[in-house]
């Protein structure tokens, strides 16, 4: 099969499973979706936000196979990483409220414009393992007010790139059913975050910008080899792409948004993560760009018995500041239909 005529294939394929109805999400898109019997179904609202000094992640599942909610709460900043310990984020499902599990609280306050997130439990030392330290109170008040419309990934992403990708794959009908089985659909928004987080007796104001994401479908943490999300603030910049290399192909994309618009990156030169530094290199439509970035904080956890799960708050030069998430299988392949 010829590369053009697969990456066509592979193209519709993709867009015609990931899409959100109409092409664009829509209010109605905001509340949580019906289970369509798949096993690592999972539909997720996750919080990235982003300052000079201090980095955010929260993150409710629902895992409607497990009748249970997974909630992270991950505070990263330079005297280290704060976080639910992993064996604690597992809620069971008590009541028919997604957005109140445990500790966390999120609502929409207007769709697809602005949410609010709450919290209101305790944190420990993600590297004291044993809790010698005790676990502090945390509160966490925060509002979110998108500062653009949402970016959808699959759709949006830059269509010359995701056909070269998926070109490169050796496709057929065993691989094209798996990628109509597993493919998730969302959203990401870029927005500013403000309020307070509160950890023992430190108050720490929150004047952010980051990103928040919603997405159903399957999830497996040990389906690619390797996979990685990066978000870098730079100035009025913000930066966010995600890579997923899996045996058969890669899949990636992402953007570059400033203010109220963006644009999709149409190559992506570097994605890596180095002990004492990350590099990032894409190009726009209007050129390179390239960050150097050092971990600052780091924490790692396992998910699901299938893979690794590493935060990392990251800073460079000048006023470039992010997180940047890895994921790698951790279930040798030969188990991987159990």
């Amino acid at each position: 099969m010829k590369a053009g005529v697969k990456a066509a294939l592979a193209r519709w394929v993709l867009h015609k499973r990931r899409g959100i109805e109409g092409g664009r999400p829509a209010a109605h898109d905001e509340a949580t979706h019906a289970w369509d019997g798949r096993r690592r179904f999972a539909e997720d609202y996750a919080f990235a936000a982003v300052q000079r000094d201090l980095s955010l992640l929260v993150r409710l599942e629902w895992l409607p196979g497990r009748a249970a909610h997974r909630v992270w709460l991950m505070v990263l900043g330079a005297d280290g990483a704060w976080w639910i310990p992993p064996e604690h984020t597992i809620v069971a499902q008590t009541c028919n409220d997604r957005w109140r599990v445990g500790d966390l609280v999120l609502d929409c306050a207007v769709p697809l414009v602005r949410w609010t997130v709450r919290y209101d439990g305790p944190l420990r030392r993600a590297d004291d393992a044993h809790a010698r330290s005790g676990a502090p109170r945390c509160r966490v008040d925060l509002t979110f007010d998108a500062t653009g419309e949402p970016f959808v990934p699959g759709v949006d992403d830059d269509p010359d790139l995701v056909a070269r990708r998926l070109g490169e794959a050796q496709w057929d009908p065993a691989l094209l059913r798996a990628v109509r089985r597993a493919t998730q659909r969302g959203y990401v928004q870029v927005g500013r975050f403000a309020g307070t987080a509160v950890l023992g007796d430190a108050m720490l104001p929150v004047d952010a910008i980051g990103i928040r994401q919603h997405t159903w479908g399957v999830r497996d943490w040990g389906a690619p080899d390797q996979a990685a999300q990066c978000l870098i603030v730079d100035g009025d910049d913000v930066v966010w792409v995600q890579r997923a290399e899996f045996p058969e192909l890669t899949i990636e994309g992402g953007f570059v948004a400033s203010g109220p618009r963006w644009r999709e990156v149409t190559d992506i030169g570097r994605v890596s993560r180095e002990d004492q530094h990350c590099a990032l290199e894409v190009d726009t439509a209007i050129g390179r760009r390239a960050w150097t970035v050092h971990p600052k904080a780091a924490t790692t956890m396992r998910v699901d018995g299938r893979g690794a799960f590493e935060l990392a708050f990251v800073a460079g030069e000048g006023s470039a500041r992010g997180l940047w998430a890895t994921q790698s299988r951790t279930l040798p392949r030969a188990l991987m239909r159990r």
